[in-house]
């Protein structure tokens, strides 16, 4: 199966459903929706993978900062279940990194719930973020998150 990456420029009715599907299969209650997806297209930067057919498998979302315009934060990367343990999302956020650098951008932040060994991992060991902070209660009581940078 060949996947591809690209960056979204023209968000379409039938992309954005597909984007909506993803979030949902991946974070359910959680997902992201219409109202944050659309805007991130216009306006920040939306990264998708593809399979042959050319139906999205996987997303990325960035936002630029306001108090540095060399800084972007990775909103939140969504893979279709199926396509998970494969390196699908790793390949994703690779090619978005290195496309970010086109737009001005020298470091990425994120943010990520600590127990989350899998994602802790992907994003030390094969993406190079480090830790720089915790923040506790982030997202409410008991919602604490580690802040990871990654200069590019």
């Amino acid at each position: 199966m060949t996947i591809t990456f690209r960056a979204v420029d023209k968000p379409s009715a039938e992309l954005l459903s597909n984007i909506l599907d993803i979030e949902q299969e991946a974070f359910g209650d959680a997902a992201l929706n219409e109202y944050v997806i659309v805007p991130l297209m216009r306006y920040g930067k939306v990264y998708i993978a593809v399979d042959e057919d050319d139906v999205p498998v996987a997303c990325a979302y960035f936002m630029r900062s306001m108090a540095d315009i060399s800084v972007a934060y990775l909103m939140s990367v969504a893979v279709l279940p199926m396509f998970r343990g494969q390196n699908v999302g790793t390949a994703l956020l690779n090619y978005a990194l290195a496309n970010l650098k086109r737009y001005g951008i020298t470091r990425v932040m994120l943010t990520v719930d600590p127990a989350n060994f899998n994602a802790l991992s992907v994003y030390r060991e094969k993406l190079g973020f480090t830790v720089v902070d915790s923040v506790k209660d982030e997202y409410g009581p008991g919602e604490d998150r580690l802040v990871m940078s990654k200069d590019l």
